[in-house]
């Protein structure tokens, strides 16, 4: 997708669907991308006959805190795939009433929030965009970051050890940006408490952005975080989440 992209060899039908997408202007924000617009999370370009999927994921709400460029954040995949329960947390961006920013308020005078994909169902007016510009407090008996410190265990060595609820009564925090500035993240005051976890079963990724503690993608670790949670919930592997992995 970018210039991080190892070589790799593309199938045949991917790569003839993938010459019929289109740059695009977002009508949110006017801005011209290809695939999906990285202020407004919602897909540009779509050529016809092409359905864009809406994901489930295994968990109540999956929270992204991204100190990161949107074009580089990739853990804005997961908002655009699954949008009513993807909440972006962003620390990034300096002027919060730009229109090109992820967290100008229900999104411009040209799009509402719904069109832009900042809806999120059931959390009321203060929270309508679905973007917050400070990281809120969590709740430590259903919160779980997902972040390979020493103190981390796979979501199975967490659910037998301290007795969580069901997955999808959990909210999973992912922190996406540089690797040195998310360690820091990590100790913040309001998530320096909660519960690490890390993939039990890391899969190799066809995307490369290095860092001390080896390569990945946000968006990767979340797809192969929930295919790991999956069994605990007792999906099957024709769950609409597959179209993710």
């Amino acid at each position: 997708m970018d210039a991080e992209c190892s070589q790799i060899e593309v199938p045949a039908a991917l790569a003839a669907e993938l010459s019929q997408w289109r740059r695009e202007v977002c009508v949110g924000c006017g801005a011209s991308a290809m695939f999906y617009c990285p202020y407004c999370c919602m897909p540009l370009g779509v050529p016809e006959g092409v359905t864009v999927p809406r994901v489930r994921l295994p968990f109540a709400r999956c929270d992204i805190i991204f100190d990161d460029a949107p074009k580089k954040a990739t853990s804005i995949h997961a908002k655009v795939l699954a949008p009513e329960q993807v909440r972006l947390i962003d620390l990034f961006t300096a002027e919060g009433n730009s229109n090109r920013t992820l967290s100008r308020p229900g999104g411009s005078a040209k799009a509402t929030g719904a069109e832009c994909g900042n809806e999120h169902p059931g959390s009321g007016e203060a929270d309508k965009s679905s973007v917050l510009r400070e990281i809120p407090e969590y709740d430590p008996q259903i919160t779980l970051v997902l972040f390979p410190d020493d103190s981390s265990a796979t979501f199975e060595e967490v659910v037998s050890q301290n007795g969580l609820g069901p997955p999808e009564h959990l909210t999973l925090v992912v922190i996406d940006s540089p690797w040195k500035r998310a360690q820091v993240l990590r100790k913040h005051p309001r998530l320096a408490n909660l519960q690490s976890i890390r993939l039990g079963h890391p899969p190799p990724s066809r995307f490369w952005r290095y860092h001390s503690e080896g390569t990945g993608r946000a968006w990767k670790a979340l797809a192969a975080l929930a295919k790991e949670v999956l069994p605990f919930k007792g999906f099957l592997r024709s769950s609409p989440f597959y179209f993710m992995i």
